[in-house]
């Protein structure tokens, strides 16, 4: 069985229109397809818009994939961040050090949900580690590869930190990134 990689591309906000930005990424995105199917690898391809950092409930989920569809990147799945709030919980039970459980905990309550979490959620469950019932298991990947905003990196980094500190740590290996020119809309 060949090895599957989960690719997210054109992650975007539900306050966002299209840009540049995920214009650059399906550029990217065909580079990286191209690679693994060299390499025998299947590839899925999936999206996170995020609807909670801010939330629009006018954003057109239909016009943004009908668009990705006519560039040729129909997703696999479009996925919710909110959706990921009950796999958040589940991470943080996982966490095997407290101070850094109790610093999520704390931010938490006193904010949200911060976006390092819904990180280390988002790739625990690509990566089949833990489940979602709106996550398909026919998804589950072996390795992930994330086609990001640079300006992304300070978070990815404290997601990948989090993933550290449960037992599926050896999952870090398994994540994959290419950031490119963007911006961060906070």
């Amino acid at each position: 069985m060949s090895t599957v990689v989960s690719v997210e591309y054109a992650h975007i906000y539900t306050n966002q229109h299209i840009s540049d930005e995920h214009r650059l990424s399906l550029s990217v995105l065909g580079d990286v397809v191209k690679q693994n199917s060299a390499d025998g690898k299947q590839t899925s391809l999936v999206v996170m818009v995020d609807d909670y950092s801010f939330p629009d409930p006018t954003f057109d989920y239909e016009k943004f994939t009908t668009w990705l569809d006519h560039q040729g990147f129909k997703p696999d799945l479009v996925f919710r961040e909110s959706q990921l709030i009950p796999v958040c919980d589940q991470v943080l039970g996982l966490i095997n050090n407290a101070k850094l459980r109790q610093q999520l905990t704390d931010y938490i309550k006193a904010k949200k949900y911060p976006c390092s979490l819904f990180i280390a959620a988002w790739y625990l469950l690509r990566l089949g580690k833990l489940k979602s019932p709106l996550y398909p298991e026919v998804l589950r990947a072996d390795q992930l590869y994330n086609i990001l905003p640079e300006s992304f990196k300070p978070f990815e980094d404290k997601g990948l930190e989090i993933i550290g500190a449960t037992l599926y740590h050896d999952s870090l290996e398994s994540i994959k990134y290419k950031f490119v020119a963007g911006r961060l809309i906070a």
